[in-house]
């Protein structure tokens, strides 16, 4: 299964492709989506909004996985909320079922802590992955961490129930 994960944010959304086989996961491709807070907020949607499409359209990925939003304020989780949606519209445009993830659950299911700091997350993937330089920076960790999380839940109960509500 080809998975695509997502880190949704206005200044850096983080996405990570992953192949799985098995309990075996492979990166395929991961970059940021990097926005300036000087342009307006259209525009940022928008190139939030393209790239993760054409992603979509190189990558073919079977489902995608995102990063829920947790933001503490309520300014902070609408502009967020603004960015997931934007990823979330393009998934729904390519026909694709968006699974959603708490940033603690897929840490927790990755690094085995739902606390695990920035440099364990990426330590995690490099060894979930088998390869080093997967995680980039934070925000690709942070995608490939939920595209992993989702691997991991495919075989739960709840997915599947989802799946069978489609």
């Amino acid at each position: 299964m080809r998975i695509l994960g997502i880190d949704p944010g206005l200044i850096n959304t983080g996405y990570g492709l992953i192949d799985t086989y098995g309990s075996n996961f492979k990166a395929v491709e991961g970059g940021v989506v990097r926005t300036k807070s000087s342009e307006p907020m259209e525009k940022r949607l928008f190139s939030i909004y393209k790239v993760i499409r054409e992603v979509i359209q190189e990558f073919e990925p079977e489902v995608v996985a995102i990063e829920d939003l947790h933001a503490r304020f309520a300014k902070t989780a609408l502009l967020l909320g603004q960015a997931r949606g934007v990823a979330v519209m393009a998934a729904g445009e390519a026909g694709l079922t968006v699974f959603n993830y708490q940033p603690t659950h897929a840490k927790n299911l990755v690094t085995g802590s739902g606390r695990a700091d920035k440099d364990q997350v990426k330590l995690a993937i490099a060894a979930h992955l088998g390869d080093p330089d997967a995680a980039k920076n934070e925000h690709v960790a942070d995608a490939f961490s939920i595209a992993i999380a989702h691997a991991i839940m495919s075989g739960s109960s709840a997915v599947a129930a989802i799946e069978a509500a489609k």
